[in-house]
């Protein structure tokens, strides 16, 4: 890569997918109980030196010790699982898989989805149509130097951002695309930032009933005031009435969307910190 630019980043983001994966499969085999990094990263996680499943996290210490425990463990419950349908595995103690980690400035969730559709991994959960195949080879640093740039890089994506037009909420033009989606009122006040890896679909999801959209719950319980009933044991919707006064409310809205092909959890991470928009609560908050 000739230079760091968000825009040369995004068009070849395979390749540092490609170098950033290598890279955490050359890592040393471990036990569970020897990751103390705090940081953020990627784990893969082998049994027998196969991969099984690969996972990113804001804490790495933290969420590895939840993946090590059977009670918590949501790749060890999805292998027990796997072992009922599937005579090839046996099962065996959670002890018994080891794994690989690397502390992940920016992309961590792009090398999780790469990492399910080109390792592949058995005990992932995604549409692999999202991702394409693509081949895992050394890169000579190109994963390590976006790493070193993360901070420069997301400040580009900001700026690109920004600059895109804000349309009302049902003329927006959507893409099928991994990205960011910012949502401002009708005062022009910046009241959301989300991200999703098909930013059409979520748009859609945002559009219709109340159910499956989180921005939709924060516009009527802290917008609107009202309060969320409950289904099946989770506060998920409104009444008929309510919901029309929440779609009402999105129509008066107008937003924005960016495809991001590497980076996006962090760049929502970096955009809710610096301008804390009034409905996201993830990250919207004082170190």
């Amino acid at each position: 890569m000739s230079k760091m630019t968000w825009d040369n980043i995004q068009n070849q983001s395979d390749e540092i997918l490609s170098d950033g994966l290598f890279a955490l499969k050359s890592r040393p085999f471990d036990n569970f109980s020897n990751v103390t990094e705090k940081g953020f990263g990627n784990y893969l996680i082998s049994l027998d030196k196969k991969p099984f499943y690969i996972g990113e996290a804001k804490e790495l210490s933290k969420r590895i010790k939840q993946q090590s425990k059977s009670t918590t463990s949501t790749f060890y419950k999805n292998y027990l699982k796997a072992t009922k349908t599937n005579q090839l595995l046996k099962p065996v103690d959670i002890d018994s898989f080891k794994i690989q980690f690397i502390t992940t400035n920016i992309g961590r969730k792009e090398i999780e989805e790469f990492g399910i559709v080109n390792l592949p991994t058995k005990l992932n959960s995604f549409q692999l149509d999202k991702r394409k195949k693509f081949e895992i080879k050394n890169h000579n640093g190109l994963w390590l130097n976006v790493q070193n740039e993360f901070a420069d890089i997301l400040k580009q994506g900001e700026t690109k951002l920004f600059k895109t037009t804000f349309q009302p909420w049902f003329n927006l033009t959507t893409i099928s695309n991994a990205g960011l989606y910012l949502v401002k009122d009708k005062s022009d006040r910046l009241i959301y930032i989300g991200e999703s890896s098909d930013v059409g679909e979520r748009i859609t999801t945002h559009s219709g009933r109340t159910y499956f959209s989180a921005l939709r719950r924060h516009i009527g319980t802290e917008i609107l005031g009202f309060q969320l009933k409950e289904i099946n044991k989770k506060k998920r919707y409104f009444s008929d009435s309510e919901d029309k006064k929440v779609t009402d409310f999105i129509r008066s809205c107008k937003a924005t969307v960016f495809a991001v092909n590497f980076g996006r959890y962090e760049l929502e991470e970096y955009l809710i910190k610096k301008h804390r928009p009034l409905l996201n609560r993830k990250d919207n908050k004082d170190e």
